[in-house]
């Protein structure tokens, strides 16, 4: 805060105009010193900050301090009024104590309001040359009355340049676009005062360095008798903003998959071109509305509801009546202090990729040839069976195969294959058939099944293989033979080697045999 010392002398005066300055209470902030001396004052006059002094003709020679005369009234009637201005204020005799008292206390009242108004347009000019954004004050007519260093800067003109300017002239803007209005803010300053109130703008100016963009906040500014006399302004260039958030939309609208980016509060900021292909959304009428609500329009009561209980990386929605499968990843968005002020959600339409994922999978544990199963998915499944609950095993091998391919061709044997993989998937519906290599084939069947009761099953299939053999026009005869063994799962290549085992001495009894695993022939 401001110290502020004052010197004033008293000279050529009767002593008591002295004594009654002394009797002033010094303002805040101020240290008054008064002294006396005699007319004229000589060098004493430059000692001082203000001199009260007897004679006009005090003014006509150089000095440092301010003058203020004091003469009787018929001497300060006759004075003219360039006379007059050559001081700091007149008083007119006579000076009795209270009555110097009196013009002392108003001249040091006026000497306290000038040294607080220098202290608040310094407060003033500090405070809005320090910031970055534009800072101006206007009359209601639109003259600049006030600006800051930004504010000079953007136009390319100085202060003294601009104070008292309107603004074609500061911003370069030709009369005719003035009268218009283009690149001018004249609607949003009548706005502004209209409504007496502060108000934001979105504003495009023409400016040296091209068009800019900026936020803006209008104020009014208000008269002692509370008419509005003007206003204050202060706008944030986000040219560069504008360009970044540009920039976003062409990078995100490059981008195969959806993005919707939204703010803390779950509010969508912005969304791509896929996004709108995907969910068959309007990007305008998405922007600014609750994610909540979004996803519940795009993907149903249902599953909004399921995602908002749980949101699973990967789920399946129906999509203009087709149904389609997304992944879904999150990223957060930081701040340069790395606060979290959003999301990114991207999600990609896999529902392509899961479809060959499926067939690769199914390929990889499927026999190409007969549809079933093979060995490897065997060996899968049964690992996820109960270990503690018996299976019945079937192994199946076609007679003289071999023969078939060398005397009809291999087509003929693939015929062979096919239907017996058909009939064998017919006869045991409940079992996991599999085709275990060449001609052979493993049935796999629950515990509850009678070993005896699936050898009949299978004698029955067999014949029934045997007999559409000689009905089929596309193959030539053939029969098969099955051997069968229950145990527990925990061995299976222990059940196998005994159905395995039963089906040679099947075959060694001749074709078209099924043997059990342990029992006499």
């Amino acid at each position: 805060m401001y110290r502020r010392t004052l010197k004033v002398g008293v000279f050529g005066l009767d002593a008591a105009v002295a004594e009654g300055m002394r009797s002033v209470e010094a303002p805040a902030r101020f240290e008054v010193s008064v002294v006396e001396g005699p007319w004229p004052a000589g060098a004493d006059l430059d000692e001082c900050d203000i001199a009260l002094v007897p004679s006009p003709d005090a003014a006509q020679t150089p000095h440092r301090a301010r003058l203020v005369l004091c003469a009787s009234a018929e001497a300060v009637a006759e004075l003219d009024a360039a006379a007059v201005s050559a001081f700091l204020d007149v008083w007119a005799g006579p000076f009795p104590p209270a009555l110097a008292a009196f013009h002392f206390r108003k001249l040091l009242e006026r000497e306290k309001e000038d040294a607080d108004l220098a202290l608040t347009r310094q407060y003033l000019d500090t405070a809005i040359d320090s910031m970055p954004e534009l800072v101006w004050f206007k009359d209601a007519r639109g003259a600049h009355l006030k600006v800051n260093d930004a504010f000079c800067e953007t136009v390319g003109k100085t202060k003294e340049q601009v104070e008292g300017r309107g603004h074609y002239y500061i911003w370069d803007i030709t009369p005719d676009e003035y009268a218009q209005g283009e690149y001018v803010c004249l609607e949003s300053e009548e706005e502004t005062m209209r409504s007496s109130t502060t108000l934001l703008f979105d504003e495009q100016v023409k400016t040296k360095r091209g068009m800019r963009q900026f936020k803006t906040y209008k104020s009014p500014l208000f008269d002692a008798d509370g008419t509005v006399m003007g206003t204050v302004g202060v706008a944030h260039d986000v040219t560069d903003l504008g360009n970044v958030a540009t920039e976003l939309d062409i990078l995100i609208n490059a981008m195969p998959f959806a993005i919707v980016v939204e703010d803390t509060d779950g509010v969508i900021l912005n969304v791509n071109h896929i996004t709108e292909q995907y969910f068959r959304v309007k990007r305008d009428n998405v922007i600014g509305g609750k994610i909540k609500h979004w996803r519940r329009v795009v993907f149903g009561d249902e599953l909004a509801d399921a995602r908002e209980e749980k949101e699973t990386c990967e789920f399946t929605a129906n999509i203009a009546g087709t149904d389609t499968t997304f992944e879904l990843n999150k990223a957060p968005i930081v701040d340069v202090f790395g606060n979290v002020t959003g999301q990114l959600r991207i999600y990609r339409d896999v529902t392509i990729e899961r479809v060959l994922e499926r067939r690769a999978a199914e390929a990889a544990r499927t026999d190409y040839l007969t549809g079933l199963y093979n060995r490897r998915y065997f060996y899968e499944r049964l690992e996820e069976s109960p270990r503690d609950e018996p299976i019945t095993i079937v192994t199946l091998d076609l007679d003289d195969f071999k023969d078939i391919n060398d005397r009809y061709g291999h087509a003929a044997g693939d015929v062979a294959l096919v239907q017996t993989a058909r009939i064998l998937r017919e006869t045991f519906p409940d079992g996991l058939v599999v085709r275990w290599g060449g001609d052979e084939f493993v049935v796999a069947l629950p515990n509850d099944r009678d070993p005896r009761e699936v050898c009949v099953a299978v004698q029955d299939m067999i014949e029934q293989l045997h007999r559409k053999s000689l009905a089929a026009s596309e193959s030539y005869p053939f029969t098969a033979s099955a051997g069968i063994a229950t145990g527990l799962p925990c061995s299976i290549d222990e059940l196998i080697k005994r159905s395995d085992e039963a089906l040679y001495r099947a075959k060694r009894q001749g074709s078209s045999l099924c043997r059990i695993d342990g029992e006499e022939d």
